[in-house]
């Protein structure tokens, strides 16, 4: 090629440079076409897989489990219970973690909507079982052992009561709650802060949470909220299924009133 020859007349003439061009061209064309193809709405950019729900051992959003409801068994175990048993047909087990953002979403906006409609007129019980995450913990865990012995000291109402300050006042995600809230949470439940905190350290407290979560995992919960909802046995076996989310009140209520027929 001259020196001063045009590039275009030198790309005419070299029929080997002229077809690497168009190799080239058709290379980088090809690739921007398969990228659109991979860029739909609702796909991962990267793998061109549809989207999936939260995995395993995560917090579930409020459509997480819409359409994964299973059959499942579970029981009340030695657990706190919101309730008459011997009164009601249906029981709602919840597995949950009080640094759950979603949990904390179930308890605000759903929960006492189900006791007042369900719980106070006798038709079903609500029981709480621990399933903290650990990547939500040491709060989490510390959370749930509190609860537990504040139920311990005082009973049921007190436990539903502390859980209800725990959901309320966290600042979820692990951040748990201000500085001395949860001592004022212990008092307002009618309990005595040193003796509950004491509790709290116990491994008997410790097993008891995990006896909850190798429970919850036997029922297919893998994370929180996740509820059982069935029938309610004489010997506290709740036979039914399992729904997964903060779900709306009328995703509960469908799945209630299916077993109080």
């Amino acid at each position: 090629m001259m020196e001063n020859e045009p590039v275009k007349t030198w790309i005419k003439n070299d029929p080997i440079s002229r077809d690497g061009l168009l190799v080239s061209l058709a290379v980088i064309l090809g690739s921007i076409i398969i990228a659109c193809a991979l860029w739909l709405p609702g796909t991962d950019i990267l793998s061109g897989m549809t989207a999936k729900a939260p995995a395993a051992g995560t917090d579930n959003a409020a459509d997480a489990g819409a359409k994964e409801d299973t059959t499942a068994v579970a029981s009340l175990d030695d657990d706190p219970v919101q309730g008459d048993k011997k009164k009601a047909k249906v029981a709602i087990i919840e597995f949950s973690d009080y640094e759950c953002p979603y949990c904390k979403r179930f308890h605000q906006e759903t929960y006492d909507k189900l006791v007042k409609d369900y719980v106070t007129t006798g038709k079903a019980v609500i029981s709480f079982r621990d399933f903290p995450l650990s990547f939500h913990d040491p709060k989490a865990t510390e959370e749930a052992a509190l609860a537990e012995c504040v139920g311990a000291e005082k009973g049921d109402a007190a436990y539903f009561a502390f859980s209800k300050g725990l959901y309320t006042n966290t600042g979820a995600n692990g951040q748990g709650l201000p500085a001395g809230k949860v001592d004022e949470l212990i008092r307002a439940a009618g309990a005595d802060v040193k003796k509950v905190t004491a509790c709290a350290a116990t491994d008997a407290v410790k097993q008891e949470i995990q006896k909850d979560m190798a429970d919850g995992q036997k029922a297919g919960v893998s994370g929180t909220p996740s509820f059982i909802i069935g029938k309610l046995g004489a010997d506290g076996t709740v036979t039914g299924e399992r729904i997964v989310g903060a779900l709306p009140y009328e995703g509960f209520k469908a799945a209630i009133d299916k077993y109080l027929e």
